[in-house]
C-alpha cells in the first residue's frame, strides 16, 4: 500500500477531466430528494430554539427598567446574529445545525453554489414566514431560487 506522498498523479487530457467533473455534478444533483416538510419544520424549530436560548442568556444583561430601547437593541442584535448564522451556514455548508440534525440541506436551483442574494432572500422569507404564522414558508423556495433536499 502506497503512502499518500508516494502517489503519482496520472496526466490526461483536460477535456476528459472536465467531462468527469460535469458527470459527477449531474449525478450528485439527480440524487437529491426533496426534504419532507415535517423534517424541515423540526430543523427550523431547532434553529429557533438556539435563538430563544440566546435571548434568555442575554436578558439578564438588560437594565432593570426594561424600556423599549433596550428590548429593541436586544431584538436587533438577535436579528443580526440570525442573519450571519443562517446565511453563513447556508453558504458554507448548505445547512444549519437544525438541518444537520434532521438531514435537511438548502441547495440552489439555478447554479451549483448558492449565491449570497439567494441566501439573503431565504433569510428574509424565514422572518416573513414567522410573522405570517407560516404562510411565508410556502413560497420560500420559489422566492429564493433554492430548495430543501435530504440525502
Amino acid at each position: 500500500m502506497a503512502r499518500f506522498d508516494e502517489v503519482e498523479l496520472a496526466a490526461g487530457p483536460a477535456d476528459s477531466l472536465d467531462n468527469d467533473v460535469i458527470e459527477a455534478t449531474d449525478a450528485a444533483s439527480d440524487a437529491h430528494v426533496p426534504a419532507p416538510r415535517f423534517r424541515r419544520l423540526l430543523a427550523l424549530l431547532t434553529d429557533l430554539s438556539l435563538f430563544a436560548a440566546l435571548v434568555l442568556a442575554l436578558a439578564p444583561l438588560l437594565p432593570q427598567s426594561r424600556d423599549w430601547l433596550s428590548v429593541a437593541a436586544l431584538a436587533g442584535f438577535v436579528v443580526v446574529v440570525s442573519y450571519y448564522y443562517y446565511v453563513g451556514s447556508w453558504l458554507l455548508w448548505g445547512k444549519t445545525i437544525g438541518g444537520a440534525i434532521f438531514d435537511v440541506r438548502v441547495v440552489s436551483t439555478s447554479v451549483p453554489a448558492m449565491p449570497l442574494r439567494s441566501a439573503t432572500r431565504r433569510w428574509i422569507v424565514v422572518y416573513l414566514g414567522l410573522a405570517t404564522a407560516g404562510l411565508g414558508f410556502l413560497f420560500a423556495d420559489r422566492i429564493s431560487s433554492t430548495r430543501c433536499v435530504s440525502n
